[in-house]
């Protein structure tokens, strides 16, 4: 077996080995965003009298500390949640979503549902039952069984939807009720992105 002497051979062979390494290392690099705005969207038939004139479809819940999503019974509320990214959606491979634990342990087994918005020009200022964004899409639903929380969830199809990085989900339950915290007590969603 012949052994390499020419320097300039072997200095040409480790700078080849050396770009490989640096060029496989570029090609996926991983991001963490926290949520950017969340709001509760309410939407009742019975009265409620902390909303405006009553009506539960008025409600501003932007700058509460906490969301909640519930199906049954007269209320239907859903957690619409903002992220912004610095990177732009047709780069991202793969994209999960963390949402704080729940406030109250699950009695139940839960279906928590999440949809991609039709867009994210809303302000937690102003955002109610009346003028949220429609929902496009389920991208997930996850099974939680009683005494669990939701765990980190693949929602790839929504990040990659996103427009000039920004874009919103929604969760729900597919019947029941859910709370966790909201951006506004600190503990914010979170994304987590990979690109290549």
């Amino acid at each position: 077996m012949r052994r390499l002497s020419n320097p300039f051979l072997i200095a040409s062979i480790a700078l080849l080995f050396s770009s490989i390494a640096v060029v496989c290392h570029g090609l996926s690099r991983n991001y963490a965003y926290p949520a950017t705005k969340d709001s509760t969207i309410l939407r009742s038939t019975v009265s409620c009298p902390s909303c405006p004139a009553n009506n539960c479809y008025k409600c501003t819940l932007g700058n509460a500390t906490t969301l909640v999503a519930n199906t049954g019974g007269l209320a239907y509320s859903r957690a619409l949640i903002g992220f912004q990214m610095s990177v732009p959606g047709s780069s991202v491979t793969s994209c999960s979503i963390q949402i704080p634990a729940f406030i109250a342990p699950l009695q139940a087994p839960i279906t928590v549902v999440i949809g991609r918005a039709e867009s994210s020009w809303w302000s937690e200022d102003r955002v109610t039952g009346e003028n949220a964004p429609e929902e496009l899409e389920e991208v997930a639903s996850v099974d939680v069984p009683a005494f669990n929380n939701l765990g980190l969830t693949d929602i790839t199809k929504a990040c990659q939807k996103a427009v000039n990085g920004s874009f919103s989900v929604y969760f729900s339950a597919r019947f029941g009720h859910f709370e966790f915290w909201s951006k506004n007590s600190g503990n914010p969603a979170i994304l987590h992105v990979t690109t290549y």
